[in-house]
């Protein structure tokens, strides 16, 4: 693969077309693209032999690094021991090194970072890692389940580095699909009949993320790319970088706090944010708000405070949904805490934006709260009292 990498929904066939030969030890070769829009957000190269994986994964937010792994299989194809050393492209010397040894109750990780190194327990039964980017971990946990032959099983995710775990859930639907009920939430995937991933849709998770499997990819190839975008500043950053939009107007001291994804090629509005569902206003953790005095929103009563802000879009209008609790995950959402539902005005935009964009824009003795994405703008007038 040269130079003229294609770094988009397209790579798969790219990949395909100029992956170059391997030598092959017996086993299972096979490769992973995620793609999030049109953008390419890693990829991964693994082998499987009966009682162990190796592989290695790059991924590029938000800035360019690989992960190497080796995994010691047990006969039931659950996890006996995890390797994974983290590098950025060219670096001196690794990042990190993780190692985990799988018990029946628990996990026991010895982490070394730098000069650092550290030892932890996690009580997690039938664990599988969670490493970022990677899929061959999430396939294994398939094939562990479809062994088991029920159409339910409980796991439990480990991440690597760190000494948390989370509830995994894996959902046989048929022959050729499952269900992953991940930390990021739900995620359709189809499948062999063995449990192999053939292709993942994130699209009802908070990550979005499409995985497509292919035969072969040339992973060096890819982190060379990668870190050339980063060293020119063209890197690929945080996928929803976090922003403030501040104002002052009418005596009254406003701020919203909120994560910026991008439209990325997609369609935003009934797809990737879908009508008639409660949306974070945003991603990540859930959109703040804060004002020093009290104010009317859209002609309701808003005491001076702190709160969080979600919408609920629909094709026939828009409301801006002000809840009293905060600091918690975007996914998190109370409706016992609502203060507010208030209708918004809606338009259609000239040109789409990119950037998910909330404005606080000051007019006459108060301002207009605007939320604009796609080809889509929704606002709401705001009196200071």
């Amino acid at each position: 693969m040269n130079r003229m990498i294609r770094l988009g929904t397209a790579a798969a066939a790219v990949l395909l077309a100029h992956a170059p030969a391997r030598a092959q030890q017996q086993g299972e070769t096979a490769a992973f693209v995620v793609t999030i829009g049109t953008d390419t957000l890693a990829v991964e190269q693994f082998t499987r032999t009966r009682d162990r994986i190796t592989g290695e994964v790059v991924s590029r937010s938000p800035t360019t690094v690989t992960r190497s792994y080796t995994a010691v299989l047990n006969p039931d194809a659950s996890m006996q021991r995890l390797e994974v050393t983290t590098r950025r492209p060219g670096g001196p010397r690794p990042l990190t090194v993780s190692t985990l040894q799988f018990t029946a109750d628990s996990v026991f990780s010895h982490v070394q970072r730098g000069d650092s190194a550290f030892d932890y327990r996690t009580g997690a039964p039938r664990a599988f890692p969670l490493m970022a980017y990677s899929h061959v971990f999430y396939e294994q946990a398939m094939i562990y389940a479809r062994g088991l032959r029920a159409d339910s099983v409980q796991l439990n995710g480990v991440t690597t580095g760190n000494p948390t775990s989370a509830p995994l859930a894996v959902r046989t639907i048929g022959a050729d699909s499952m269900l992953l009920a991940a930390p990021a939430g739900p995620q359709r995937v189809a499948t062999d009949a063995r449990g192999r991933l053939l292709g993942l849709n994130g699209g009802r998770s908070t990550q979005k993320f499409l995985v497509t499997r292919v035969a072969a990819i040339d992973v060096d190839a890819f982190a060379a790319e990668f870190a050339r975008r980063d060293a020119a500043h063209q890197g690929m950053g945080a996928l929803s970088p976090r922003d403030s939009t501040l104002a002052d107007f009418g005596g009254a001291h406003l701020a919203v706090d909120y994560g910026r994804p991008f439209k990325r090629g997609r369609v935003i509005f009934g797809d990737v944010v879908p009508w008639g569902e409660v949306w974070r206003t945003g991603a990540n953790e859930a959109t703040g708000f804060t004002t020093s005095r009290d104010l009317e929103i859209g002609g309701v009563a808003v005491p001076a405070g702190r709160y969080t802000l979600w919408t609920l879009p629909t094709p026939a209008g828009w409301k801006l949904i002000i809840n009293r609790q905060t600091g918690q995950w975007g996914t998190e959402y109370d409706p016992a805490q609502d203060l507010a539902r208030v209708d918004m005005q809606t338009r259609a935009l000239d040109e789409p934006v990119e950037e998910f964009t909330i404005l606080l824009e000051p007019q006459g003795q108060g301002g207009v709260l605007r939320l604009m994405w796609d080809e889509v703008e929704a606002f709401v007038p705001v009196v200071v009292k």
